[in-house]
């Protein structure tokens, strides 16, 4: 054979290896060095075919003999890969070094350096290198590639979505191109727009597990559910083996109140990876929300084991610690959620301020507010008991501060609300959540404030209608929002009441609601709907801030409340009384109606609304203030 004769078949073999066919490249390879051992690109073609294969030992020996046969510099650029994947970083420097060198326009070659370079945590060179390939070959969309990818890498994503933008604008229809940008804007936060492009990847690629999954995940992440769920079983189905996708399919199920589907799916996940600490405490989760408390335990804490003080494992002790706050082991509870702190910022008006830790002093303690308005709502209480010890600065979110300023608490001499201007005279901060631990407060205390300008009107003669205020669903921002909502359509059984009349307390309806008429819920801050609800004799409602609002007036309130609801309607935080019905320990007003048992959709619903139905019917009938 030829010398020319042996340079084909050696490119053929290469082209055969770049369309996936290993085995036939290297039969080629393999022949042609039967009759010529010594021929260098062989040798090479060889060193190629055992990366491909992850035999990088092997590589590096047969690029080695390459290069001593012929010093050609895409012969360096193999052998310090091989090199580079064998941890021998110096020497992948040396020789790529020599491909630089010798041949400093090809872009190979500045691709490789990058490679090097990042393993050396010189990541700005590194980038530099990127882009002198990119100057080289501007129009060659893997160069743009290869830079998105490193950038996403080291959490540039604004500048990785520009350039794997621009990779995309060079061939719209590369799918390995599209599945990358999605995977850079969902890596970004951005899953909205990831989708379409895990969507078009998916549909060119229907039986590749990893393309479903990936697909699936960004349904999930827009709270797509249903079709999430049978895009993942189709992924799980391809690869049972792939324990992050059976993961997110667990928490799917999760998501529609499938919880008992959802166990099989995260047990089966954790079977599969045992030692991930996340996806223990995801099934630890779905097990509390199953009453399964004493293994949802051990998993917390085996989790946090493995984690070490990572922020999976202060996710581990927060799981363990709400966990406990439902049972009523309050005190251990309190602990464990300060692991909070570790996963959320403080906000701005509390950067930098030392954590107060509950002793007595002179100086000003800003008290700031954390998650939802309900939460806030809630904790509001421990502010009278801060406020014995030292003088607080007290920020809350603007929907709630005139709300707030009407409050007693606020005309408190020690209380300041809201002192944005005057958050600089803090020489502490504390979040909200964080007063019952740091005040030694464990035990769920009932309170009710007075507000100024919101009293319940005077009463002239006897009432004609029952007025009733719902509530159905929450903020949809929230990635559990399906299980403690309501589909409107579920509340139909109370348009069949007599001598009532509804009123819309609803904020996020979204153009639907009850099949029957109410009154709409004027616009405005919590204050003006604290004035509406003052004048209702009954408040319907879902888990959301209404029912704080309620409890807080001293509303009567029926909460719905889903199976496996939040800890603060749970066992630790509500007392049975005699006849069965389930009253808060929070706010005494509050009647709390929990599904029988879980599941999807509307069925789930039913019990708790013909319950609902019965008690307001009474109300109807009796024509009395008194509490349902």
């Amino acid at each position: 054979m030829t010398a020319m004769q042996m340079d084909r078949q050696v490119e053929s073999a290469l082209e055969l290896l770049a369309q996936g066919n290993a085995e036939q490249a290297l039969r080629v390879l393999q022949d042609g060095l039967r009759q010529n051992p010594h021929h260098a690109g062989a040798l090479h073609g060889m060193a190629c075919v055992a990366r491909a294969g992850g035999d990088n030992r092997a590589a590096v020996a047969l690029a080695a003999k390459a290069v001593q046969l012929q010093a050609e510099p895409h012969f360096h650029i193999t052998l310090g890969l091989a090199l580079l994947a064998e941890g021998k970083i110096e020497a992948a420097r040396a020789a790529i070094h020599v491909a630089v060198l010798a041949s400093p326009r090809d872009p190979r070659a500045h691709d490789a350096m990058a490679s090097v370079l990042e393993a050396q945590q010189r990541i700005a060179e590194a980038e530099r290198a990127l882009r002198t390939a990119i100057k080289l070959r501007p129009l060659e969309q893997e160069r743009h590639l290869a830079l998105a990818a490193f950038l996403s890498r080291h959490a540039q994503m604004e500048k990785a979505i520009d350039v794997s933008g621009k990779a995309l604008r060079l061939n719209a229809q590369n799918l390995f191109a599209q599945n990358l940008h999605g995977m850079i804007l969902h890596g970004a936060g951005k899953v909205a727009e990831a989708e379409p492009y895990f969507r078009r990847v998916a549909a060119e690629l229907p039986t590749s597990a990893p393309a479903l999954a990936n697909h699936g995940a960004a349904l999930f992440a827009t709270r797509n559910y249903e079709e999430a769920r049978n895009v993942l079983e189709k992924s799980a189905q391809l690869e049972p083996k792939a324990a992050e996708t059976r993961s997110n399919l667990g928490l799917v199920c999760m998501a529609l109140g499938q919880l008992k589907e959802a166990a099989q799916e995260l047990q089966a996940a954790c079977a599969l990876q045992h030692h991930d600490a996340r996806l223990m405490f995801n099934y630890g989760t779905v097990l509390a929300d199953l009453g399964e408390s004493a293994q949802a335990e051990a998993l917390f804490r085996k989790a946090e084991e493995l984690a070490g003080k990572g922020v999976d494992a202060a996710r581990a002790r927060m799981n363990r610690g709400v966990m406990y706050l439902a049972e009523g082991r309050f005190a251990q509870g309190w602990q464990l959620l300060e692991a909070r702190r570790q996963l959320v910022a403080p906000p701005a008006c509390a950067a930098g301020l030392p954590q107060w830790e509950g002793k007595p002093q002179a100086d000003p303690v800003l008290l700031y507010a954390e998650q939802g308005l309900g939460d806030v709502l809630q904790f509001l209480r421990y502010v009278a008991p801060a406020a014995q010890r030292v003088p607080v600065l007290l920020h809350v979110p603007h929907s709630i501060h005139r709300f707030v300023q009407q409050m007693d608490l606020a005309h408190l001499p020690n209380v300041e609300v809201s002192p944005n201007e005057h958050a600089s005279k803090a020489t502490a901060a504390c979040g909200l959540m964080s007063l019952p631990d740091v005040l030694g407060l464990a035990a769920p205390f009932a309170w009710q404030s007075d507000i100024a300008g919101v009293q319940k009107p005077i009463s002239v003669g006897a009432k004609k209608l029952l007025r009733i205020g719902l509530c159905w669903a929450g903020s949809p921002t929230y990635q559990f929002d399906r299980r403690r909502s309501i589909n409107p359509q579920v509340l139909a059984p109370l348009s069949g009441l007599d001598n009532v009349v509804f009123q819309s307390l609803q904020k996020y309806a979204e153009g639907t609601q009850p099949p029957f008429p109410m009154e709409k819920l004027p616009q405005g801050d919590v204050l003006e709907t604290a004035r509406i609800m003052i004048g209702l004799d009954v408040v319907v409602t879902v888990d959301t801030m209404i029912a704080h609002l309620g409890g807080l007036l001293g509303v009567p309130v029926l909460l719905l409340d889903r199976f496996g609801g939040d800890w603060r309607w749970a066992s630790g935080s509500t007392i049975t009384q005699p006849d069965g019905e389930v009253r808060s320990l929070w706010y005494p007003s509050v009647r709390v109606i929990r599904q029988p048992q879980a599941g999807e959709g509307n069925a789930p619903w039913q019990p708790c609304i013909a319950t609902v139905v019965q008690i307001l019917q009474k109300m109807a009938e009796k024509r009395t203030d008194i509490v349902p």
